[in-house]
Formats: structure tokens, sequence, C-alpha cells
């Protein structure tokens, strides 16, 4: 009997065990088959993640990294992933998490830090400007580039306090004037001002180094030797000034020129959560007979001013979600008018700190990207912010606060 009894009790806790296997291979499950680990050096590049589905009725998943400089794109059954230079001298390293429902995968990326310098000055631009004259001026379009760490004045001048590098481009390609960028290449310093293709003049090539005055602490009218590089959103130089002195300069973002110049005045992202804010959303009306009435909103918290500037159907409500208004464009429904520059001052949609009650420049940002959520709840409004400034800055946040309606149609 106890045999028996020993014989029904495994048996009991094989079909346990088996039935107990049966359902864990019926769930959705993510397996990485390439390796966990990516390595790569400082100069970034890309690796596939490769990944298998069990018991899934498709393949997406869902993928999150911890570090701003890893992209990621799933594409069918693997990972790509982007990993961006490492100007520091100090290694990096950050987790991608792959999942599927409840099954998830971790995989790690490790970039070594680039090795000793042989510069004596390493640069990281944090601002891109220029202007496109195209064919203005020269038979080759021309590119006018600025890079500095906090931008430069209205009219293309050196603020105080900052550090710039111009570059005076040539490429025989001719850009869209309404979104001119600035094309991939290796461009050769031309000592002989030809103006001719894939090159930077010497006449209007310069370095600058500003004081606290606005004056000159150091600046170099062209260069004695230079290279530099632009490819897939990374601009690099090379330079050696008059003096000998070797300058690295690198920038890695969008490379937009345009006619003017950057307007916000940040360098880095900016997040805010404000509530208990002051908030006046002001019917305008359809002054273009369109059926769009127009309705500006205006929030304030102490020095903190946030202006939105959008267009709605409706004449009782400017709740809704809101992209970004292309100007040439005639679609104004549920847009929003991003941050401009009119006769009267700021025009649209922007952030700003004010000066005694009033905008002085100092620090303000035009939304220039992205979408704004206009949330109302009784007698309070949430304004949701995922824009980017003119400068690639990342506008993110929400301003919050009890809320009056002002008709001032005409």
């Amino acid at each position: 009997m106890r045999k028996l009894f020993a014989l029904l009790t495994l048996c009991t806790v094989a079909f346990a065990a088996c039935e107990k296997g049966g359902e864990q291979s019926t769930k959705p499950k993510v397996t990485v088959t390439s390796e966990r680990v990516i390595e790569l050096d400082a100069e970034g590049g890309t690796a596939d993640i490769l990944y298998t589905i069990a018991n899934g009725a498709d393949t997406k998943v869902n993928v999150t990294e911890t570090a701003a400089w890893i992209d990621t794109e799933v594409e069918a059954s693997k990972v790509v992933v982007t990993v961006k230079a490492n100007d520091g001298l100090a290694a990096r390293e950050a987790n991608i998490t792959i999942s599927y429902y409840q099954s998830s995968a971790v995989v790690t990326v490790k970039q070594a830090g680039r090795a000793e310098s042989d510069y004596d000055v390493e640069f990281t631009a944090k601002r891109f400007e220029g202007i496109y004259f195209g064919t203005d001026y020269s038979s080759v379009p021309n590119y006018y580039v600025i890079l500095s760490d906090i931008g430069a004045n209205n009219d293309g001048t050196p603020k105080a306090n900052g550090t710039y590098y111009f570059f005076d481009m040539y490429h025989n390609t001719k850009a869209d004037e309404a979104s001119p960028i600035l094309p991939n290449g290796d461009y050769a310093y031309d000592v002989e001002n030809s103006f001719t293709n894939l090159t930077f003049s010497e006449e209007n090539s310069w370095y600058a180094v500003m004081d606290g005055n606005g004056e000159y602490s150091s600046k170099s009218s062209g260069f004695k030797t230079a290279y530099a590089s632009v490819k897939n959103g990374r601009f690099e130089a090379i330079i050696e000034l008059t003096s000998g002195e070797k300058h690295h300069v690198v920038f890695e973002g969008k490379l937009q020129t345009t006619i003017g110049h950057v307007r916000s005045t940040f360098t880095e992202d900016v997040e805010f959560a404000v509530e208990d804010a002051t908030i006046t959303a002001s019917l305008l009306g359809d002054s273009d007979g369109d059926g769009q009435h127009n309705w500006f909103i205006e929030a304030k918290k102490g020095d903190d001013l946030y202006m939105v500037d959008v267009f709605t159907a409706s004449t009782e409500s400017c709740a809704g979600l809101y992209q970004m208004m292309d100007i040439d464009g005639k679609d104004f429904s549920n847009r929003y008018l991003p941050g401009l520059i009119g006769e009267d001052g700021l025009v649209g949609s922007w952030y700003a700190k004010l000066t005694d009650g009033s905008i002085k420049g100092d620090v303000l940002a035009p939304m220039a990207e992205g979408v704004i959520q206009l949330v109302v709840e009784g007698d309070t409004m949430r304004i949701e912010y995922g824009c980017k400034d003119d400068a690639g800055n990342n506008i993110t946040g929400s301003v919050s606060g009890k809320f009056s309606i002002k008709d001032v149609r005409e």
C-alpha cells in the first residue's frame, strides 16, 4: 500500500507539473536571440537586437531605453539601435528593455569614452544657426553657419559671454527654401575665396570669444587650416587658428538654416508643472471668414508667462488638441500659431519670463514644433505642452489654474 500510495502521489505531482508547464507555454513571450550586451566605441554607430515571439498573434514589441544618447526603431523581428557619438572621456552604459505583453528582455549598451585629445580646445556647440542665401551672392548655393554655446543676436552678431565659430559654406545643391538644410559633405577650407562647391571661405569664416561687456576677448579673422564634415545631423570641424591653437568643434542635431536666427534663449530642454496660474482665454473671432475662430490664451504665474494662440470652429470653448500651423497653408482647423515676432512684439505661442512685468527677451522660447492640448474642466483649464522650440529643445509640461473667458470679437 505504501508503494501504491507513493506512486499515486508521484503521478499527481507529475500531472500538476505538466499542467503548470502547459499553462506557461501558452503565454506570449519575447526572447532575444542576439547578444545581450552591445559594445560600441566612442564614435557610436548602429547595432541590431534580434528577437523571436512565442504564442503571440503579432511580432510588434514595445521598446524603452534609459538614455537620450540611444535611439531605437522596431523592424520585423529586430530592433535597430542607433548610438550617438560619445564626446566625453568617460565610458557610459544604459539598458534597453524589449517588452511583449507581460514578457520582457533587457539588453545592455556599453560605449567607450573618447581618447585623450590632441586638441587645445574641445568645443561642443549647443546652438546651430545660419542663413541660406542660395545663389544671391554666388553661383554656388551659399549656407552661412554659426556654431555657438548661447546663440547669436537677431542680426547674427555675437552675444556677451558667448563663444562662436562662423563658417561661410558652399554646396552645389539648391535647398528647399521653406526648410533649408545644410547638405552632407566634406568641406575644404578655401584660402583663395573661390566660393566653389564643398568649400568654406577664408574671407567670411572666423572665431570669436566675447566678454561680459560684449567686447571681443579673443578673435581670429580666418584660420590657418581648417576642415569641416557634415553627415546626418552631425557637424564636425577641425580648426587651427593663426596662433597655432587647435580646436575640435562638434554639433549634433538639426542642421537647418533659416532667413533669420533662433529666438529661443534656452540651450537645453525645459520641463514644468505649474499649478494655480491665472488664465485668460480671449475669443478673437473668425477674422478670415473661414469658420475658424481665433482664441488667445494667456497664463501667468509669478514672472512666468505662457501664450497659446489657437484656431477652432467653436465659439463656446477652446478645449482640444492642436497641431502646429503650417504658416503657408490654408487649413487653420485645430491648429496653433507658432511663436513669431510681430511689429508689436511676440505673436503666437510662447513661453517667456517677465522682468518688472514686461517681456525683455532675455528668457523666452517660441513653440516651433509639436502639439498643445487645452483641457477644460468647469472653471479650470490645463495647458499641456509636447513641443520643441526653434533651437530644438523639448518644451514640455503643463500649466493649470482658474480661467476666465473674454469675448473681444469686433
